[in-house]
C-alpha cells in the first residue's frame, strides 16, 4: 500500500471531485465544508487550492475564495493559438543558443517522461513535461516571453490530454523530432514541429468539454 500524505489525500479528492462534476465549474470552494467532510484541518485544505491553482483547475480570486474554472472548447482553442505564436517564437530564437549539454538533458527529461508513462503516474509527466519546455526555450534570451509561456501553462487544465490513450507516447516522439531539428541548428523546422504539435485534435477538445462543461 503506497503512503500519500494528508494534503495529497485532500488534493485527489478535491480534484476528483471537480472533475466528475460534484463540485461544478464556477462554484467556489468552501474550506470550512470541505475540512469538515474530509475530516482534516484547513491547513491541508488550503495545499490543496494552492495546487489546483497551480494546475489550473481553479481561480484564487482575493476577498472571495477559490472559484472552480469553467472552460469551452473555444477557451481552449484560443490559449492554445496563444501558445502556437509565442512558443513558435520562443523555440526559434533559442534553438542557436542551445548546447549539447543541454540537448542531452532534455533528452534525460524525454526519457523520464517515457518511463513514467510506462508506470501511469500522469502527475509526474505533467512534471517533467513542463520542465523540459521551460529548459527548452529559456535559451531563448527573453525572460518575458518564458514567463508569458508559463502563465499560459497554469491557466488550464492539463491532466485530461494526459489521460488521452496514446498521448504520452504521441508526446515523446514529438520531442524527439524537435530535439533532432535543434541538433541540426535548424530553427525554422524547430518552430514547425513546435506548433504542429500545438494543435488540438476533435477528441482532445470533446474530452475538455465534457469534463468541464462546455
Amino acid at each position: 500500500m503506497n503512503f500519500i500524505s494528508k494534503s495529497e489525500y485532500v488534493y485527489r479528492s478535491i480534484r476528483g471531485a471537480i472533475l466528475n462534476g460534484v463540485i461544478k465549474p464556477g462554484n467556489f470552494l468552501n474550506q470550512a465544508e470541505l475540512a469538515e467532510q474530509l475530516q482534516v484541518s484547513r491547513m491541508p485544505i488550503r495545499d490543496a487550492i494552492n495546487m489546483l491553482a497551480r494546475e489550473g483547475l481553479v481561480r484564487i480570486i482575493l476577498h472571495k475564495g477559490a472559484k472552480v474554472i469553467h472552460f469551452s472548447p473555444k477557451d481552449i482553442q484560443e490559449i492554445y493559438a496563444i501558445r502556437k505564436i509565442l512558443e513558435g517564437y520562443a523555440i526559434r530564437e533559442a534553438t542557436p543558443h542551445i548546447k549539447k549539454d543541454l540537448i542531452s538533458r532534455l533528452e534525460e527529461i524525454n526519457h523520464s517522461i517515457n518511463k513514467h508513462a510506462q508506470k501511469g503516474d500522469v502527475d509526474a509527466m505533467i512534471k517533467e513535461n513542463e520542465r523540459f519546455h521551460l529548459f527548452l526555450y529559456e535559451p531563448c534570451q527573453n525572460q518575458r516571453l518564458v514567463e508569458l509561456i508559463q502563465n499560459l501553462w497554469s491557466s488550464y487544465p492539463k491532466r485530461i490530454f494526459w489521460e488521452i490513450k496514446g498521448r504520452a507516447e504521441q508526446v515523446v516522439n514529438q520531442h524527439k523530432e524537435v530535439l533532432a531539428a535543434v541538433r541540426a541548428r535548424n530553427p525554422e523546422k524547430a518552430e514547425k514541429l513546435i506548433q504542429a504539435n500545438l494543435v488540438l485534435s476533435p477528441k482532445a477538445l470533446e474530452r475538455m468539454a465534457s469534463a468541464f462543461g462546455g
